[in-house]
This record gives C-alpha cells, sequence and structure tokens, in this order.
C-alpha cells in the first residue's frame, strides 16, 4: 500500500531555500556594513597618520628650541678676543621679523683630533632655502646656525652652517636687562654686559590644508610657533658682581 507524501507551502519553502530578493537584501546589507568598517578604518588611519605628522613637527620644533637653550645658557662674555661680543640685531617687522644673534659659548664638543676646545662663536639667523642644485626654494625660510670653531683672529675660521629647521616664517629674539624686554642688544656699545634673559619665538608656515573646510578654518588660526625664555648664565660676570658686592669688612 502507497502513501501519498503530504504537500504544504512550509514544507516547500524549506526545499527551495532563499529567494533571490533575500539574497540580494542580504547582499547589500553585507556590503554596507563592510562599507562602514572600511570607511571607519580609513578615517582611524588618516586621523592616527595626521597625529603622528604633527607629533614629529613638534618634536623637530622643541629640538631646535633645546639646541638654542643650550647654546644661551652657556654664553660667554670676557674682555678677551675670542669672546668679546654678544650682538643681536632686529630685521624687518610686524610678523615676518628676520632677526640675528650672534655670541660666544662653551656648548661646542671637544674632539681628541680637532685643535679647538668647547668655546666656539654661533650665529643664528633666517636664509632663503637651497636645494641640492644650490637654486633658491620659494616655500619659507630656513633657520640657519653658524657655528666658527677656530676662533683664532689671525686666521680664516671654520664656519659651519647649518639648517636646523625649516618652512619659517618668523624669527624674533628679545633681551631683559632686569628692567624691560629690549628689541636689540650690543654689548660692544656703552658697556653694556649679557642681558639677564633672552626671549625667543619662531613661527613656522601652515601645511596645505586638504579640503575647503580644513583651509577656511586654517585661515582664522594662528601660526604655528615655539617661544621659549632662557636665562643666561655667565661666568666672569658672576663673578665681577660677587666681586663688586663684597664689602671692606669681608677683607678685615
Amino acid at each position: 500500500m502507497k502513501t501519498k507524501a503530504s504537500f504544504s507551502p512550509r514544507n516547500a519553502r524549506m526545499t527551495m531555500g532563499f529567494t533571490l530578493l533575500e539574497i540580494l537584501v542580504a547582499s547589500v546589507a553585507f556590503a554596507m556594513i563592510v562599507l562602514v568598517i572600511k570607511v571607519t578604518l580609513l578615517e582611524s588611519l588618516e586621523l592616527r597618520e595626521r597625529s603622528q605628522t604633527r607629533m614629529d613637527k613638534l618634536n623637530s620644533q622643541m629640538r631646535v628650541v633645546e639646541v638654542m637653550e643650550k647654546d644661551l645658557r652657556q654664553c660667554l662674555l670676557t674682555e678677551s678676543i675670542f669672546a668679546s661680543e654678544f650682538r643681536g640685531d632686529t630685521l624687518g617687522g610686524g610678523v615676518s621679523r628676520t632677526d640675528q644673534l650672534e655670541f660666544y659659548t662653551l656648548s661646542g664638543i671637544t674632539i681628541t683630533n680637532q685643535p679647538w676646545g668647547s668655546l666656539q662663536k654661533v650665529r643664528y639667523y633666517l636664509e632663503q632655502p637651497m636645494n641640492d642644485g644650490r637654486t633658491e626654494l620659494s616655500e619659507g625660510l630656513s633657520l640657519y646656525r653658524e657655528v666658527t670653531r677656530d676662533l683664532n683672529p689671525s686666521v680664516q675660521g671654520v664656519i659651519l652652517p647649518q639648517a636646523i629647521a625649516n618652512r619659517v616664517s618668523s624669527l624674533s629674539f628679545q633681551y631683559y636687562d632686569g628692567e624691560y624686554w629690549q628689541e636689540n642688544w650690543d654689548s660692544t656699545v656703552d658697556e653694556t654686559k649679557l642681558p639677564v634673559a633672552v626671549r625667543v619665538r619662531i613661527e613656522f608656515l601652515r601645511d596645505k590644508p586638504q579640503s575647503e573646510n580644513r583651509s577656511r578654518s586654517s585661515r582664522e588660526e594662528a601660526l604655528p610657533s615655539v617661544q621659549s625664555t632662557i636665562a643666561l648664565m655667565s661666568i666672569p660676570q658672576i663673578e665681577e658682581e660677587e666681586a663688586d658686592g663684597e664689602s671692606p669688612e669681608d677683607d678685615i
């Protein structure tokens, strides 16, 4: 005796599987999920890259300030011909200052096979950057640290200029005399000594924005800059002040 199999819409659906419409809906939903994950991941990677680039630039700018602080903290001013002046000139004006500073310092590194010691002459200034072909580049200025190791006046010293920062728009120095901040300083005039402190401010060019929204917002932002106030310490000057401060009773 044969039994006849029962047929119902539910059994037919189970044997037929998914319809084309269901497959299309599932595919679209899966594609949207993948797209959202991809966009989120790309934005996260881009944000991480921008943050890393910004931190690298900030670290390089702070290293420039550290070099200047090291030179200024060990600056020297004596009556000899080897460390006889501390001179800072203000050039330009407004937001595009290109000041220069020249002084003697004990920050030089002594090398056994070199004839000079730690005393050296340092000059900071801005100049148009040069590429390998020695042609001028138009994007900002370069901050140069010019070092003279051989200070013998009878021999032309070895001058070693080095670009320590690029894309600079302004370099300014201010000098504290104990009461006021001065824009210029010259130790060869009126027997002035070293300033009590020096304020350094370096402004850099902005990076080119990648979109119109960023370009509009970047116009309203201030130029990226670093600033530091460095207290000077001169051994001959301190000894002279201590000698002037001694009373006659101390000699008895």
